[in-house]
């Protein structure tokens, strides 16, 4: 599905079930969403909703809808945007393969898993690049679940300090070498035809 209509989708999307409340966002279709790879991608901050071009036209429709309840809650996959998938789904909104059966107890909050919890991190810094630690487990609290301050959160899982220091550096890695590619990419002053 390319951009234009996805462009379309969107506006139709957005009066049938949100009732014209998003803003305006601006659809692309892409490879690669993150780092990871992944489906679709919102980017609240730019109103920017990016889906997969690979996907088929069920699979792209599902996942559009998917984006845009971040677009109206938040940018993870906490109570907030389950609820709205939810709403989303008792509306007709059509939704396929996990998106159809989102739960709000889908994840009790009673374990953070260190993967769980860097694929968070890794999304907040792509939004967030200045985020602290305290800030990105507030965050993670708020959104997804968990012990609820920031220092039993601390306690109980000791390696957030480090996992987030990880993900700071690879984010710093990566785009370290974003710059360099598009500085080795870029064309020379001379000898651009006007």
């Amino acid at each position: 599905m390319n951009g234009r209509e996805l462009r379309r989708l969107f506006a139709e999307f957005n009066q049938r079930y949100f009732g014209g409340r998003l803003p305006e966002y601006r659809l692309r279709s892409g490879w690669c969403m993150t780092r990871l790879g992944g489906t679709g991608r919102c980017h609240r901050r730019q109103r920017l909703i990016r889906i997969n071009r690979s996907l088929n036209d069920d699979e792209a429709i599902s996942y559009l809808l998917h984006e845009m309840a971040h677009a109206a809650t938040t940018s993870h996959h906490g109570k907030p945007w389950k609820a709205e998938m939810i709403r989303l789904r008792q509306t007709g909104a059509p939704f396929i393969g996990p998106d159809a059966t989102v739960a709000l107890e889908d994840w009790s909050g009673e374990f953070v898993g260190q993967k769980q919890f860097r694929y968070a991190v890794q999304n907040l810094l792509i939004d967030q690049p200045d985020i602290t630690l305290s800030s990105a487990i507030w965050h993670f609290i708020s959104n997804v679940g968990g012990p609820g301050s920031i220092a039993h959160f601390r306690r109980k899982y000791p390696w957030v300090g480090r996992i987030f220091r990880a993900c700071q550096e690879e984010h710093r890695e990566t785009l370290k070498q974003i710059a360099e590619f598009r500085r080795k990419t870029e064309l020379p002053e001379r000898g651009i035809p006007r």
